[in-house]
């Protein structure tokens, strides 16, 4: 290889080396001016669902330095918050985690009442099999929750009773069925570490 070849190649490095500082530099730029606003964008859909789930709070207070730990296996509190009317409590919003659905994580914010029993709900992220665990995401199957305390079970065929705070299995998706069933039993649990039992 004669020196032009060496020279060119040089030349080409060069080229792409300073392509690739100015690319860099203006992700990072774009990077600095947006993540504020998705974040800011996240953060007022977060508050909106809890708004959602619990209507008759006016405010809501994160509950921090909780002293509480999941009972069961991969499902994990993300926030506890109290909701507040006139300065009384009106209910908990707790944010939870699922890592067993069948397509990974599943991500669902909860209502709990001062009776530490099931308002609403509120499946914030989801990857389960269309037409089979994806039908927990439907008014139908959440429905079941509302009303029931903590320790809910699952059963198949049509098993759901609100009198064995039990709620009925997706047909064919009972890994997802059991894995939205922990994030709320978290969540109740989560409410009455925060002091949202009243019984």
């Amino acid at each position: 290889m004669n020196k032009s070849s060496f020279k060119e190649i040089g030349m080409l490095t060069a080229k792409l080396f300073i392509i690739c500082f100015i690319v860099s530099g203006l992700l990072a730029l774009v990077n600095s001016v947006t993540e504020p606003v998705i974040e800011k964008n996240e953060q007022k859909s977060f508050e909106e669902a809890m708004g959602q789930l619990l209507p008759e709070a006016e405010d809501f207070e994160e509950v921090k330095d909780l002293d509480f730990a999941p009972t069961e296996s991969g499902v994990t509190l993300e926030s506890l918050y109290k909701g507040v009317k006139d300065g009384k409590l009106c209910g908990y919003v707790a944010n939870t985690v699922c890592s067993e659905g069948y397509g990974g994580d599943i991500n669902v914010m909860v209502s709990v009442t001062e009776e530490n029993k099931v308002g609403e709900i509120k499946i914030m992220s989801i990857s389960e099999t269309a037409g089979l665990g994806a039908k927990a995401n439907t008014p139908e199957f959440l429905a079941q929750y509302k009303g029931l305390k903590a320790e809910i079970g699952v059963e198949k065929n049509n098993g759901g009773s609100a009198e064995e705070n039990t709620i009925s299995a997706i047909s064919g998706a009972t890994i997802t069925s059991k894995a939205v069933t922990k994030a709320v039993n978290c969540a109740i649990a989560a409410a009455d570490a925060g002091g949202g039992a009243n019984e």
